[in-house]
């Protein structure tokens, strides 16, 4: 400590002995004397990098490739993006397809994100060229020398040690399909502690085999890779279905296609809930579903279900299995997860120790051959008397699951063979045979885990 009161100014040790300005040792104790000028000066600018770390640090970031996955991630932040502060959000779209969002132009590179935004990146290519199979998107996407510096910007850092990539894609279009697995792969490297959940659109029935090609080979890259599956967990979802189901807004409007994947996102990372009472946590979720083994779930939803019409959570969580987004088989089912959205004023009667014990009792009934379950509870401010139910099944294997995709790759693949193949369609011949083996060792492995006792 200086002290300042006279011209010959002395300096202190830390047992208060004054010593000579210049003085490094102190001449009576020997400890050495602190300049506490300069080491305020030194912590303040470590603490000032430090809140500039922070202020990056994104605890989410939400990822949209292909013209439906941007869709999608849009729709998501319209509804409930801005409430979540740690979080970033970009579309990944090939120049050539997505004029439609033109207004969402590249961010520069030297934006501070302090708050949520929603910004475009787009893959290079030429405009009036179309991207119409799985092998070209990944394609497009490797060739891309600015895509890890986006990725980076968008706060996919190795810095931060708790983050989880949300992916949305509709996998039968070529840039989905294709560039979706190649992002998550960049994603990994840049950032290897990160959890990843994938929610993932299969073709419609009367889309061609050709759209069921792309989703089977996407398919395969998310669930197999030489350090393991890809992704933590997948959200398998078919068009279909998710053309039929409904759910109930808290106003009483009908929430239905984009709105709903939008409304099961919205669950499992809390957006919904009042953040004081979410136990939402999908890394946790991610990291669980890795460590079994089990990488692809079915979303069944119950949205905006009356505990008063449905007479008791048995019921609401049958409604849910019946309101599947994909084909599953009870007999295989090994996880389920529960994403509960329960209003405040119904939660002295459901209580987590209730919604728990009805739970596992639905389970055992359910699934004969589950062996873990998980419950994540959270309640909103939401004045109406009904409960949101979101269950994530794993354990059926992809030959059920994507039981369309498989056949339509078996039709198309017959069409092509030898250098067409590769010019036409982006991919070569030995990534045919891989894309199935990858799906067989996936399915051989659930049933290896079926079989532990």
């Amino acid at each position: 400590m200086v002290s300042r009161g006279s011209e010959n100014k002395v300096i202190s040790c830390p047992n208060n002995h004054q010593n000579p300005k210049d003085s490094v040792w102190c001449d009576t104790c020997g400890l050495p004397i602190i300049d506490y000028d300069r080491e305020l000066d030194l912590l303040l600018r470590i603490l000032a990098e430090e809140e500039q770390h922070t202020r990056f640090a994104k605890e989410n970031v939400f990822l949209g490739i292909g013209e439906q996955g941007c869709k999608l991630v849009h729709e998501f932040y319209r509804s409930w993006g801005k409430s979540l502060k740690s979080s970033q959000f970009l579309m990944i779209e090939s120049s050539g397809e997505g004029q439609q969002f033109s207004d969402l132009r590249t961010q520069p590179s030297d934006q501070e994100y302090t708050s949520p935004s929603l910004s475009l990146h787009l893959l290079p290519m030429s405009a009036s060229k179309q991207v119409g199979y799985y092998g070209l998107g990944e394609r497009l996407a490797s060739n891309d020398p600015t895509l890890d510096d986006r990725l980076l910007r968008c706060g996919i850092r190795a810095s931060t040690k708790k983050q989880t990539v949300f992916l949305f894609s509709a996998l039968g279009g070529g840039t989905g399909s294709g560039a979706s697995p190649y992002v998550l792969q960049r994603a990994h490297a840049l950032n290897p502690h990160c959890r990843s959940l994938v929610i993932a659109t299969m073709p419609a029935a009367d889309e061609p085999d050709s759209a069921h090609f792309n989703a089977f080979c996407s398919l395969s890259r998310f669930i197999s890779a030489d350090q393991g599956p890809l992704a933590d967990m997948i959200l398998l979802m078919d068009h279909d279905r998710l053309m039929k189901v409904r759910g109930v807004g808290g106003m009483g409007e009908e929430i239905a296609r984009e709105s709903l994947l939008s409304h099961i996102v919205g669950i499992l990372v809390g957006a919904i809930a009042d953040r004081d009472s979410s136990q939402a946590d999908p890394g946790y979720l991610a990291k669980m579903s890795r460590s079994m083994g089990i990488h692809a779930f079915v979303p069944c939803m119950a949205v905006g279900r009356s505990m008063e019409i449905f007479g008791g959570l048995a019921s609401i969580l049958e409604s849910a299995l019946s309101s599947r987004l994909a084909e599953v088989d009870k007999e295989s089912i090994m996880i389920s997860y529960l994403l509960a959205q329960v209003p405040e004023r119904l939660t002295a009667s459901l209580q987590a120790e209730t919604i728990n014990a009805e739970f596992n009792k639905w389970n055992k009934r359910s699934f004969p051959h589950l062996k873990g379950s998980v419950l994540q509870l959270s309640h909103s401010s939401s004045r109406a008397e009904r409960i949101d139910l979101c269950l994530l099944l794993g354990g059926t294997r992809l030959a059920i699951t994507a039981k369309r995709a498989k056949e339509g790759f078996e039709r198309f693949k017959a069409i092509a063979k030898g250098k067409a193949w590769e010019q036409e369609f982006g991919v070569t011949s030995e990534s045919v045979p891989e894309a199935q083996e990858a799906v067989n060792r996936y399915d051989a492995r659930l049933d290896e885990i079926a079989s532990r006792t």
